[in-house]
C-alpha cells in the first residue's frame, strides 16, 4: 500500500478532461521577465511545410538509418574517439545523452557537443541531451545557471519564477550546444517515502505541479530547447526505485488518472516530448507490465486519449526492472511497438549493439512493422525540424566568447530567497541573535562558507553527508567539542544522518537552529531544534539564501509544497526582513495552512 496524504488525490476523474485547477498567484512582487535571448530563437515552421519536410527527409532514410534514429545513446568519455565515432556515426543514432562522467566544465562539453554534431553533419543532426533538473540532478555546473530544484520552486508558488527558470536554463544549455533537456520532472510526490523522486518534484499538490510544470516547460521551449518532461504516467506515489525494482501504482483508476494531470496540462500547451516511467499500472492495464512497454499506456492512453502527438522517449532500458525481465534488445522492440519513438540506452556498449540488432531484426521479420517504425521516425524528425536542429549553431568559439547573462544567475537567487520556509521558531534564536559564539555543523560546506562571510568568527565543522561507522564516531566527538564552545549551534541537514547532531547539541544545553537542505519531511523529527528553516536544496544559491535568512537579511516567504502531517501543505511562518521576532510569528497563508484551490 502506498503512503500518501489522505487528501492528496481527492480530485475527480473529470479533472483529467476539464480545466486545470491552479494554485493562487503569489502576493509578492512578480519576478521581472527574462532578458532577451543570447541566441537566435527557433522560428515556428508552418504545419504543412513541416509535414512536407518530414516526408522528404524520411524518404531519404534506409531501414538501418531509421533504426539508428530511434536510439538515444550514452558515450563513455569526454571526447570523440574511435569508439564514439563507431557508435554515433556507425549507427547514425538519433540522439546522444551526456552524463556527469562526460563533463568536466562548460567549455569542454560545448566542444564535445560540436564534435558529436559534426559526426552526423552529412545526415540527420542528433539530439544532444542531458538531465539538467537543478537541485539533486545537475550534470553541468559551470557556464550555466544551476537552479535550486523543483521543490524549492514549489515553495515559491511562483509560475513567473518557474518560467524564468526554464528560460534562463535553456539559453545557457543552448550556448553549450545542447538542444534537448530531459526535464522537468512532473511526478507528484504523494509518497513521503518515495526513494527516487522526492525534491525533484514541485510538491504533492496536483494543481501546483501542473501550474509550475506548465510554466517551466513554456520557458524552456520559448528559448528554443527541446523539452522532454518525465516520468509518464507518474512515479510520485510509488515506494520503489525503478532503477532497481519495478514500482507498482496501487491507486485506483481515478487516482492514477488524476496524477497524470500535470502531463495533460503540458501536452495541451504543446509539449515537445515525454519520457516514460518503468512503473506498472494495474488499475489501467490489468497486469504488471511496465508502462514503458505497454501499448494500453503509450498508445491507448497517451496517444489516443490524451492526444499527444509529440516525441515519446523511454527511460533507460538498462535499468533492472526492464533489463532483467525482458532483456534490453527485446525491451526496445516491445517499447517501440507499444508507442515509444526513441529508446534510451546509455551505458554498456554491448547493450547498444544488442538494441540495434534487435530492432533491425524485428523490422526485417515483421515483428516491428515498417509503418510503426516510420511513425516513430516522423515524430523524431518533426521535433528536429520544428526546433531548428537542421540550422547549424553558431561556431562554438563564438558562442563561448559571448558573455552569459548575469540575470540568469539572479533567477536562481530569486527562487532560493523566495523558497525559504520557516517551520518553527522560539522567537529568540531566529534570526540569530548578535554577539553569540556560533557553531555550525553542516553536511554542505557552502552553508558554512555563507555563514562565515557574515560572521567570520563562526566555528564551522563540515561533516560527511553519508558517514561510515568510523566517520560517525569521529564526527560525534568533534561535533561535541564544537557545541561546547558555542552559544548557538546551526545544523545543516541533507538527510537523516544529521538528525543525531541536533540531538547531540541540544543535549549539551545548546540552542539549535536547523537548516533543512533536503526533503522537508525530516524536519518534523528534529524536535529538539529551537528553530527550523527549510530551503529544499543544497545548491549554493539555496545555502546563501539560508544564511541571509539566518541573519535577518531577508524574510521567510516560502510555504510548504508538501504535507508533513502536523505541518500541512501551505504552512510557513513569516519573519520579515531584519525584524527580530519577540515571539513566535503567526502562520502565513490560508487558514490552517490548507491546500490552495
Amino acid at each position: 500500500m502506498s503512503l500518501r496524504p489522505p487528501h492528496a488525490l481527492a480530485l475527480p476523474l473529470a479533472l483529467l478532461l476539464g480545466a486545470c485547477t491552479v494554485a493562487p498567484a503569489p502576493r509578492r512582487a512578480p519576478a521581472p521577465p527574462p532578458p532577451p535571448p543570447a541566441l537566435p530563437l527557433v522560428v515556428p515552421v508552418p504545419v504543412d511545410a513541416l509535414a512536407d519536410e518530414v516526408e522528404r527527409l524520411l524518404a531519404r532514410l534506409s531501414v538501418e538509418d531509421k533504426v539508428g534514429q530511434v536510439m538515444m545513446v550514452g558515450i563513455g568519455g569526454r571526447e570523440v574517439d574511435g569508439a564514439v565515432e563507431a557508435l554515433v556515426r556507425g549507427h547514425r543514432v538519433g540522439g546522444v545523452c551526456l552524463f556527469k562522467h562526460n563533463i568536466s566544465d562548460g567549455q569542454q562539453v560545448a566542444r564535445l557537443n560540436q564534435d558529436l554534431r559534426e559526426l552526423l553533419s552529412d545526415g540527420i543532426p542528433p539530439f544532444l541531451a542531458l538531465d539538467q533538473e537543478g537541485g539533486n540532478v545537475v550534470r553541468v555546473k559551470d557556464d550555466v545557471v544551476v537552479l535550486p530544484g523543483n521543490m524549492a520552486l514549489g515553495a515559491t508558488r511562483s509560475a513567473r519564477l518557474a518560467y524564468a527558470a526554464g528560460h534562463a536554463q535553456a539559453e545557457d544549455l543552448r550556448r553549450l550546444g545542447f538542444n534537448m533537456n530531459l526535464a522537468p520532472v512532473l511526478d507528484v510526490n504523494l509518497n513521503p517515502r518515495n526513494p527516487v523522486i522526492g525534491s525533484r518534484s514541485y510538491g504533492d499538490s496536483i494543481p501546483l505541479v501542473s501550474e509550475l510544470g506548465r510554466a517551466f516547460v513554456r520557458g524552456q521551449q520559448d528559448a528554443g530547447l527541446v523539452t522532454v518532461a518525465k516520468h509518464f504516467p507518474g512515479h510520485g506515489a510509488t515506494d520503489a526505485d525503478s532503477h532497481h525494482a519495478l514500482p507498482v501504482m496501487l491507486e485506483s483508476r481515478e487516482e492514477v488518472l488524476a496524477q497524470m494531470e500535470p502531463f495533460r496540462a503540458v501536452i495541451r500547451e504543446g509539449l515537445d516530448g515525454l519520457m516514460t516511467a518503468h512503473v506498472a499500472v494495474p488499475a489501467l492495464t490489468g497486469d504488471d507490465a511496465p508502462a514503458t512497454v505497454h501499448p494500453q499506456v503509450l498508445r491507448g492512453l497517451l496517444r489516443e486519449r490524451l492526444d499527444f502527438q509529440g516525441l515519446v522517449l523511454t527511460d533507460e532500458l538498462e535499468m533492472e526492472p526492464i533489463a532483467r525481465r525482458y532483456g534490453v534488445g527485446q525491451a526496445a522492440v516491445l517499447a517501440v511497438n507499444a508507442g515509444a519513438d526513441m529508446v534510451l540506452v546509455p551505458w554498456h556498449a554491448e547493450k547498444k549493439r544488442e538494441v540495434h540488432a534487435a530492432l533491425l531484426s524485428a523490422v526485417r521479420s515483421g515483428e516491428l512493422s515498417a509503418a510503426r517504425l516510420d511513425e516513430a521516425v516522423r515524430h523524431i524528425l518533426a521535433t528536429k525540424v520544428r526546433r531548428g536542429l537542421f540550422t547549424p549553431p553558431l561556431p562554438v568559439e563564438e558562442r563561448l566568447a559571448t558573455p552569459r547573462s548575469a540575470e540568469h544567475e539572479e533567477v536562481a537567487h530569486r527562487i532560493a530567497r523566495a523558497a525559504v520556509t520557516l517551520l518553527r521558531t522560539d522567537g529568540e534564536h531566529f534570526p540569530l541573535p548578535s554577539g553569540v559564539r556560533l557553531g555550525v555543523l553542516t553536511a554542505e560546506d557552502s552553508l558554512g562558507q555563507a555563514i562565515r562571510e557574515r560572521m567570520p568568527g563562526a566555528r564551522v565543522l563540515d561533516v560527511p553527508a553519508w558517514p561510515s561507522r568510523a566517520q560517525r564516531a569521529r564526527m560525534r566527538q568533534r561535533a561535541r567539542a564544537l557545541a561546547l564552545q558555542s552559544d548557538v549551534v546551526v545544523v545543516g541537514m541533507i538527510n537523516s544522518r544529521q538528525l543525531e547532531l541536533v540531538t547531540l547539541a541540544a543535549s549539551l544545553g545548546r540552542p539549535v537552529v536547523l537548516v533543512s537542505m533536503g526533503l522537508p519531511y525530516l524536519a518534523e523529527r528534529a524536535t529538539a531544534a529551537r528553530a527550523v528553516l527549510a530551503v529544499y536544496s543544497y545548491q549554493p544559491t539555496a545555502t546563501e539564501a539560508a544564511a541571509a535568512a539566518l541573519f535577518g537579511e531577508i524574510g521567510t516567504p516560502g510555504r510548504l509544497p508538501v504535507d508533513l502531517g502536523r505541518l500541512t501543505f501551505g504552512y510557513g511562518l513569516e519573519v520579515p526582513r531584519r525584524q527580530q521576532a519577540a515571539a513566535p510569528p503567526a502562520p502565513r497563508g490560508e487558514a490552517g495552512g490548507g491546500r490552495p484551490r
